[in-house]
């Protein structure tokens, strides 16, 4: 009886490691444990893959941001000026740089009247020109855009929600710039709030597509757009939590495609502004949004009596759970010689200050923001006192990604099975947020037999098990699939390997890091040879 179970003792044993053994040679966080017997595999080809460490790959939610309004600041030589801009190295054109044109501006810029839009043709206002300039040119150079809408008008000489919504009923108040008076509406008043959904829903009929928009930033609520120092109807925050369940299931249910910001911070939809404010509420209020979709982003990096240890430590439990985008704080033509309280002597620091920052949170973008005087600003300032941190965020900020090594079959039957082992590596401190609900794990790696002559595929192969966003810094993941070849006709191929897009008919969503000589036209990286007979 004792020896019966041993045996079965034995035999569990034995199943147990075997299954082990499966799920460490199917994905492997560390190399050294995998089986050497999954790279030399009889009849295969192991290929190594050398990276492309500093080329802008223009990938969805990483990189550069280019920022512009719709404002009297805007003028007609935006790209122009762009275009041929003043460096450290001389001319350069600054959306070479980027990935990203941000628009930031009114919602009344946007709807100037009820039903009427500035993407609409039949729309002229000034804003609507300035509109289409801006989305026509960032077109033209291969750039997606992105949007904030603010509707407080506080510290603007303009009222920043329309004239129709006040007139329609909605309740708020009266603040003074200078010395114009300007209207903005309470965050909680229910006409305001009906308006509001009507724009961010015809907005997102329009721009809820991943072709045209990397992203939608923040509620618009709040001082500048950044849901802080807001003022509710009632004098007191009773709203703050029905103000904040309305905007978050109203824009998580809106855009489904397209990821949507929220700003992070120590008194989010707070009536402070970054003092006295209620930190486990903020954060319980986040972790709901982020829940529900949002992706985070703060407008403060480098000044560091807003963006403190608390913001530090949310943003390090956010890791690789929700792409952050960085904004620095300090404007060279407004803040001028403040910066010195934050220990800074000059902009050049500035700049570094936010990049240490940026690159501390694994930030997967940062902002080369507008300013009207182009030979100053933020802008300028990264080009001429920090050219060598544009360049290296390029290179390491964001994500890189990369196979250094794969093995495939060199000669294959028709209809029968063939064994691949890849490993893939991440070059950059960020992530590749394919764990976010609007891309639900859509970019997939895929393996394909291209045709000789034109280096078209022929036959397209799906790894469903890599999830991209597992990838990250120093933490190689190597994969092993087995594909049948049904269907596939006797004949010489190529082998390939990209990163495709599983809504588009599995076309290319993600450049791989990898030099140009190494990829078709249409980003498939070409690996070996195959005879299928």
């Amino acid at each position: 009886m004792m020896k019966s179970n041993i045996n079965k003792s034995r035999l569990w044993t034995t199943v147990l490691l075997s299954v082990l053994a499966i799920i460490f040679v199917s994905c492997s966080d560390d190399d050294s444990i995998v089986s050497e017997d999954l790279w030399n595999i009889s009849g295969n080809q192991i290929v190594s893959i050398k990276p492309e460490r500093t080329k802008n790959l223009r990938n969805p939610m990483t990189g550069w941001v280019l920022y512009a309004g719709l404002g009297d600041g805007m003028t007609y030589d935006f790209w122009n000026k762009y275009d041929n801009f003043n460096s450290s190295v001389g001319k350069v054109k600054v959306s070479d740089y980027a990935t990203t044109l941000y628009v930031r501006g009114a919602w009344s810029d946007f709807n100037p009247e009820k039903g009427v839009y500035v993407w609409q043709k039949n729309c002229n206002t000034e804003a609507a020109k300035k509109f289409r300039m801006l989305e026509d040119g960032a077109k033209e150079r291969g750039l997606k855009l992105a949007f904030t809408f603010v509707v407080d008008s506080r510290d603007k000489h303009y009222n920043f929600t329309p004239d129709f919504v006040r007139d329609a009923g909605a309740k708020g108040f009266i603040s003074t710039t200078g010395s114009v008076q300007v209207w903005s509406p309470y965050p909680d008043d229910p006409i305001f709030q009906q308006y509001y959904a009507a724009f961010l829903k015809d907005f997102a009929a329009e721009y809820d597509d991943p072709d045209k928009t990397m992203f939608v930033s923040g509620f618009g609520l709040g001082k500048w757009g950044e849901t802080h120092s807001l003022i509710y109807s009632t004098g007191d925050e009773t709203p703050k939590q029905a103000v904040f369940d309305w905007i978050t299931n109203l824009m998580s249910g809106l855009f489904k495609s397209v990821p949507i910001v929220i700003n992070y911070h120590r008194c989010l939809l707070s009536l402070n502004s970054f003092s006295n404010a209620s930190t486990s509420e903020a954060e319980e209020m986040l972790r709901k949004a982020v829940d529900r979709g949002f992706s985070l982003r703060h407008d403060a990096f480098g000044m560091k009596s807003y963006y403190t240890t608390w913001e530090r430590n949310f943003a390090a439990s956010m890791r690789y759970v929700r792409p952050i985008i960085m904004e620095g704080g300090w404007v060279e033509s407004s803040h001028g010689s403040s910066i010195n309280g934050d220990g800074y002597a000059n902009y050049a620091e500035v700049r570094q200050g936010e990049f240490d920052e940026g690159k501390g949170a694994c930030v997967n973008m940062m902002d080369l923001r507008y300013n009207s005087n182009f030979d100053a600003g933020e802008t300028h300032s990264w080009f001429n006192s920090a050219y060598k941190l544009v360049e290296q965020f390029i290179a390491e900020g964001g994500y890189r990604l990369w196979p250094d090594k794969i093995s495939v079959p060199t000669i294959a039957s028709s209809n029968g099975e063939v064994s691949i082992t890849h490993r893939w590596s991440n070059l950059g401190w960020g992530y590749c947020p394919t764990n976010i609900p609007q891309w639900n794990q859509k970019y997939k790696v895929a393996f394909a037999l291209l045709d000789n002559s034109t280096l078209k595929p022929q036959y397209v192969f799906v790894d469903e098990t890599p999830e991209l966003s597992d990838w990250i810094l120093n933490k190689p993941k190597t994969y092993n699939v087995k594909f049948g070849l049904n269907g596939v006709k006797a004949g010489d191929y190529t082998w390939a390997v990209g990163l495709v897009d599983s809504t588009k008919n599995n076309a290319i969503g993600i450049k791989i890091a990898a030099k140009d000589d190494q990829l078709t036209s249409e980003g498939w990286l070409k690996l070996a040879g195959i005879s299928v007979k």
